[in-house]
C-alpha cells in the first residue's frame, strides 16, 4: 500500500511551543522590516516599570499583572520621549467634590433610611403640635365639668344700693339668671340691662364664688318735676328721663310749666326737658322755674348770690355751651331780662 506523501517544512527559523524543549534553529535571512512600530511591554504602557520575564515565561512576550489579550492593547501606541519615565494621573474629581465622578452611587439603604426617618426640628414640631392638642383637650374637659358642676350654679343673688327705686322691678331682670353656670354669666350684659330700668343710672354686676351674684346699682338724681297740660306731673333726672313718683320724696325739684296759652303742648315739655338736661353745671342749681309754650321759646328764672332774680329767654335747646357763657357773662351787667335765644347777639333789658 502507497505511503501519503508529508507536505514540506519550511526552512525558515521555528518557535518552539512551551511544551517542547526545543530551541529554534536561526536561520541565515535576516527579517523585514515592517512599518509598524515595536510595541512597548504592558507596564510600560500603564506608567509602571517593566517586569522582567519569569524563566518560564516563553520569550518575546511580557506579563503584567493580569494577563492581557491582544485586543486589550493599543495597536498604535505613541513612543514616550527618552529620558522621561511615565506617571500615574490621579482621578481628577467632579463638581460634587466625589473623587469617583458624577456616576456615584448613593447606596439605596442610606437612601431609604434618609426618606423613612424625620428629621429632628420635625419630630420636635409633631411634639409640640401633639403636646398642644392633649393640653387643649384637658382645658376643654376641665371648663365643661366645670360649667355642668350643680356647685357652681347660681342660687343667690343680692342687690345694694336700691333708694326710690323698687327692688322687685330689679330681681326682674335678675330672676331668670337662676340656675346658669357663675363661670358663664354675662355681667357686663346684666348690668347694660339693668341701665334700662327707669331710675338707675348704672349697676355693677359682680361674681360670688361658688353659686353667687352681687349686684351695685346706682340711682339717678332726680332735679326737677314737669307738669303738663292734662295735670299729671313727671319727675325727671338731670338727662330728662322720667323717673318714678318716689323719687320727688324729701328732694328739691325744679318746676317745670307749660304754658297754657301753648299751641304744642307736648313739643314744649320736651324742649324744656333737653334744655334742662343741657343746662351748665354752674347755672342748673340756680333755676328756680322753667316754662315753654312751644320749643323755640324756653324761659326760666336764676336765683342769684345777691338774692335777686333774672330771667333768662333760652329760646331752643341747641348751643347750650354757648348759651350758657354768655348768660354768665352777662348775669353782672344790669336788667332783668337776658336773652341769649341768639347766642351771638345777646340781649339785656
Amino acid at each position: 500500500m502507497a505511503r501519503r506523501p508529508t507536505p514540506p517544512r519550511p526552512t525558515g527559523s521555528r518557535r518552539s511551543s512551551p511544551q517542547s524543549g526545543r530551541v529554534p534553529q536561526q536561520s541565515g535571512r535576516v527579517p523585514q522590516q515592517s512599518g509598524r512600530a515595536p510595541q512597548r511591554p504592558l507596564e510600560a504602557q500603564q506608567g509602571q516599570e517593566p517586569r522582567e520575564a519569569a524563566p518560564s515565561d516563553p520569550p518575546g512576550r511580557s506579563y503584567g499583572r493580569s494577563p492581557v489579550t491582544a485586543v486589550d492593547a493599543p495597536r498604535n501606541p505613541r513612543p514616550a520621549p527618552r529620558g522621561t519615565r511615565p506617571e500615574l494621573r490621579e482621578p481628577r474629581p467632579d463638581a460634587s467634590g466625589s473623587p469617583d465622578g458624577p456616576d456615584n452611587v448613593v447606596p439605596a439603604a442610606h437612601r431609604f433610611r434618609a426618606l423613612v426617618a424625620g428629621r429632628p426640628w420635625r419630630r420636635r414640631r409633631r411634639a409640640i403640635i401633639a403636646g398642644a392638642v392633649v393640653v387643649t383637650l384637658l382645658l376643654i374637659g376641665v371648663l365643661s365639668a366645670a360649667i355642668w358642676l350643680p356647685a357652681l350654679r347660681l342660687q343667690q343673688i343680692s342687690v345694694t344700693g336700691l333708694g326710690y327705686v323698687e327692688e322687685q322691678a330689679v330681681r326682674s331682670h335678675l330672676d331668670p339668671r337662676l340656675g346658669d353656670s357663675v363661670l358663664l354669666l354675662p355681667t357686663d350684659a346684666i348690668g347694660e340691662g339693668l341701665a334700662t330700668v327707669p331710675g338707675i343710672e348704672s349697676a355693677q354686676v359682680e361674681r360670688r364664688w361658688p353659686d353667687g351674684m352681687h349686684v351695685t346699682v346706682v340711682e339717678s338724681e332726680p332735679v326737677g318735676h314737669l307738669t303738663r297740660d292734662d295735670g299729671t306731673v313727671a319727675v325727671l333726672d338731670a338727662a330728662g328721663e322720667e323717673l318714678p313718683a318716689a323719687a320727688a320724696e324729701g328732694a328739691t325739684l325744679i318746676p317745670l310749666r307749660v304754658g297754657t296759652t301753648s299751641q304744642d303742648p307736648d313739643g314744649a315739655a320736651e324742649a324744656m326737658t333737653e334744655v334742662l338736661a343741657e343746662l351748665p353745671d354752674p347755672i342748673r342749681p340756680a333755676v328756680q322755674d322753667m316754662t315753654a309754650t312751644s320749643p323755640s321759646d324756653v324761659t326760666f328764672t336764676l336765683a342769684l348770690e345777691d338774692g335777686s332774680t333774672k330771667s333768662v329767654v333760652w329760646g331752643d335747646a341747641r348751643d347750650a355751651e354757648l348759651k350758657g357763657d354768655v348768660v354768665q357773662a352777662l348775669i353782672p351787667q344790669p336788667g332783668s331780662v337776658i336773652d341769649v335765644s341768639s347766642p351771638v347777639a345777646p340781649v339785656t333789658r
